[in-house]
């Protein structure tokens, strides 16, 4: 399936909200970093991050892991793998 950058940051900050109920979601904007500004830790980003790769029926590389640290990275990088996966069933 194809999302839109914006379909990708509705549906993250959705799985924020569900994984830090007390963070300020409506604060978070795409240059939000994720963890410095949410106050989350490293176990909570792989909890996160194992929402969206669920969510998004994707597995980000590891080597990519590194990568991410604003929601604009994560964004980036959930539109690029669900581009390639739609691409290569079609």
């Amino acid at each position: 399936m194809v999302y839109t950058e914006d379909e990708i940051f509705e549906r993250l900050k959705k799985i924020l909200k569900i994984c830090m109920p007390e963070a300020d979601i409506a604060s978070v904007t795409r240059d939000t970093v994720i963890n410095r500004d949410l106050g989350i830790d490293s176990m909570n980003f792989i909890m996160i991050m194992a929402k969206v790769e669920g969510a998004f029926d994707i597995t980000v590389p590891d080597e990519l892991w590194s990568r991410l640290s604003t929601a604009q990275d994560v964004i980036d990088i959930v539109k690029k793998l669900t581009d390639e996966k739609a691409e290569a069933g079609a």
